[in-house]
């Protein structure tokens, strides 16, 4: 049988503690599809500022490595990719910072 991980601040197990899930959710947006909206934000697919709407016409997505935390930095990231390739990512969506990537 195999011990479960238990978290060294809470002793809950790291699966179900605050802890883990940050940790959980800073791995998950490293490599989390970003996308770039028509008002330079990025985004986590599957934030509710897109909606359900699935025309990405107007949108760019951005595939560079560390992009998220980049961005947290304050640099300001072309797209890659998507139907805007022109599009450019200057800030984070707030709702993705404290809830994503989903």
């Amino acid at each position: 049988m195999t011990a479960e991980v238990r978290c060294e601040l809470c002793d809950l197990p790291r699966t179900q503690c605050e802890h883990g899930r940050t940790a959980q959710q800073a791995a998950r947006a490293g490599t989390a599809r970003v996308l770039i909206s028509p008002q330079g934000l990025a985004h986590f697919d599957g934030c509710r500022h897109k909606g359900d709407d699935p025309d990405m016409s107007r949108w760019g997505e951005l595939e560079t490595p560390g992009a998220w935390i980049r961005l947290g930095n304050g640099e300001q990231l072309p797209a890659t990719g998507g139907d805007r390739p022109d599009r450019v990512a200057t800030r984070r969506c707030a709702d993705c910072v404290d809830h994503g990537p989903w």
